[in-house]
């Protein structure tokens, strides 16, 4: 939320910037008043001198009529090989299987490693088809055994982290190495990496599949990884959730930096004074394996092809926007942030200290991932609704769709460009949208908000770091209680005993609202005045 808020303080900085040169240029003087919100001074422009400034006349029309003409025109993207970050490592558990999803694909998580003298020592983080071969029970409902096995619970069936099968039950010992070796006793195994504490997967299993993911890199920030630019920018804690909403329709979003200042109001900036016009223009073409960029006052908002936009922004700061097309309808977003040492030990007047000291000081990442609720339900409340309204007006991403964006979207400012430009790329380089390996039916509208705010499903349960934090407060909300009650029984009638009790069960209040924050958060727009 901090780090949102940061953005949002330099980027009404910089548009004041451009207001007064426009203002200047127009003999008009623009002024600028401070607001104070979350603690952080924060600059914007209180003149009217943008009255004054035309803006240029900008044709948003697709002119790219060959791809309309002619779906060869273009190479396509091919979904089915390429990295797609599935989970983060810190969040995961090493002695449970982790059930999740990749395009339609139903996958579990496992790590290989043994459980000595009762700790677990991490071997390698593996991905499998979340069947087995057996019967095609759910694996992802099976156990991770000391031997570092992953073991079927409908049978007992086991397999190594290779997938072969290491033991058979209720095979007779003279047949049992036969079936153990036949080949449709294996698992799938998916091909993966670690980057970042990140685990990707390669959906394609095929022995070309395979070889190909060996020759092909993940997208990731690259300042992270160059041997100069690693040794002053660090990144910060990695947050995963489950969204009701589709992988499109989020990018969209992530492209978009004109909504910060509406739909995050109270946070990056105020609906009502900071909108105004400016500039953003194509920063890189539309290529199908590179994908395409934008560049305006808020920065670079860079689409990499098949899940990251990576926002750059003047002054040291980099938003890592990780996104996964999980099922129809649904995605699992992956954010951290980065920031350059150099710069921010700088007094270079773009930014502000005092924010940086909000996200990078003594904050535990369970309270970080908590947080995010309240900037990403400002999101996902729209999205989801966003998503089945276009259906409803016969535009999918897919394949064959009734209609297209420009067809039931009104698009005429500059601001929109970035979400234009990542429309264009799913319609003219990949084949409208994602190839579900799955029904590619999008679910029905949420009558209800309630799955939307649902923190347990979409992160708690998933992060290992958060259930225990969740745990430990329910923990001490018992104990205060407990210690309300005891108090009442052992202390004698008086005002002491009174004042004891009620702070006591005050404190087991408090915890018991705030540990409620672990199972869901409800936001309203109309409540955020």
């Amino acid at each position: 939320v901090a780090a949102a808020a940061l953005a949002g303080r330099r980027g009404r900085e910089r548009r004041a910037k451009a207001v007064r040169r426009h203002a200047a240029a127009a003999g008009t003087t623009a002024s600028s008043g401070e607001d104070t919100r979350l603690g952080i001074t924060q600059r914007r422009s209180t003149a009217t001198a943008l009255d004054f400034v035309t803006p240029p006349e900008i044709d948003f029309a697709d002119t790219d009529e060959q791809a309309d003409q002619d779906k060869s025109a273009h190479k396509q993207f091919e979904w089915m090989k390429a990295w797609y970050p599935v989970h983060v490592l810190d969040c995961m558990d090493p002695g449970r299987p982790h059930k999740t999803q990749l395009m339609g694909l139903n996958i579990v998580i496992w790590n290989d490693g043994p459980t000595v003298d009762g700790k677990k020592v991490l071997g390698e983080w593996k991905v499998f088809e979340d069947a087995c071969p057996h019967r095609q029970a759910p694996l992802s409902e099976g156990r991770v055994e000391d031997d570092g096995s992953l073991l079927c619970s409908y049978h007992a069936w086991r397999f190594n982290g290779k997938g072969d099968l290491t033991d058979l039950p209720y095979s007779p010992e003279h047949l049992k190495e036969k079936h153990m070796c036949s080949c449709r006793a294996k698992c799938k195994v998916y091909p993966t990496r670690v980057e970042d504490g990140l685990l990707f997967v390669w959906p394609d299993t095929t022995p070309l599949g395979i070889v190909e993911s060996a020759a092909k890199e993940p997208p990731l920030i690259e300042e992270l990884h160059d041997p100069e630019l690693s040794k002053k920018w660090i990144k910060f804690p990695v947050n995963l959730r489950d969204l009701e909403l589709g992988w499109d329709v989020f990018f969209e979003n992530a492209m978009d930096p004109s909504h910060f200042l509406v739909a995050h109001h109270n946070i990056t900036g105020n609906r009502y004074t900071d909108p105004k016009w400016f500039a953003m223009k194509p920063w890189r073409p539309l290529d199908t394996d590179g994908g395409v960029a934008v560049r305006g006052i808020p920065g670079v908002f860079d689409f990499r092809p098949p899940c990251l936009v990576k926002n750059q922004q003047d002054g040291g700061v980099i938003f890592a926007i990780y996104n996964t097309p999980t099922t129809p309808g649904h995605c699992r977003h992956i954010g951290f942030l980065v920031l350059d040492t150099e710069t921010l030990a700088g007094d270079s007047g773009v930014v502000d200290k005092k924010s940086v000291e909000l996200f990078t000081g003594p904050v535990p990442v369970w309270l970080q991932h908590l947080l995010t609720s309240f900037f990403l339900h400002q999101d996902a409340v729209l999205l989801h609704h966003q998503e089945q309204n276009f259906r409803d007006r016969g535009f999918l991403a897919q394949k064959g769709t009734e209609k297209q964006f420009k067809e039931v979207s009104y698009t005429p400012n500059e601001v929109d460009i970035g979400s234009i430009q990542f429309r264009r790329w799913l319609r003219t380089r990949a084949g409208g949208g994602v190839p579900w390996q799955c029904d590619p039916m999008l679910p029905p509208r949420l009558m209800t908000n309630e799955k939307i705010f649902d923190v347990w499903n979409s992160h708690t349960k998933n992060c290992q770091c958060c259930k225990e934090a969740y745990g430990n407060i329910n923990l001490l909300k018992n104990a205060s209680y407990a210690s309300a009650f005891g108090a009442a029984l052992a202390m004698s009638d008086g005002p002491e005993r009174v004042v004891a009790g009620a702070v006591l069960c005050g404190v087991g209040l408090a915890l018991q609202k705030f540990g409620d924050l672990f199972r869901v958060y409800e936001f309203n727009h109309q409540d955020n005045k």
